[in-house]
């Protein structure tokens, strides 16, 4: 994560609450884990290919924003 990630979970804490930011931060990993496996398996990219973070948190923030109140359950209960 970069300077421009960090900058963009602030935003997304100021917009959603702090409460926000682990799962917003979690979803975006899972979404990045699984738009990067397709090109490590195929050989197309090594672990030390830099990929861009922000678009994975824009998702994340997207899903949460849709489905934050069934997410915040789910974990909850």
């Amino acid at each position: 994560m970069g300077l421009g990630d960090a900058k963009l979970m602030t935003a997304f804490g100021c917009f959603f609450g702090w409460q926000s930011i682990p799962v917003i931060l979690f979803l975006s990993s899972i979404y990045a884990l699984i738009f990067v496996s397709g090109p490590l398996l195929k050989k197309k990219s090594t672990l030390r290919t830099k990929i861009p973070f922000g678009p994975h948190l824009v998702f994340g923030a997207l899903t949460y924003f849709i489905f934050g109140e069934k997410l915040i359950n789910l974990i909850v209960q």
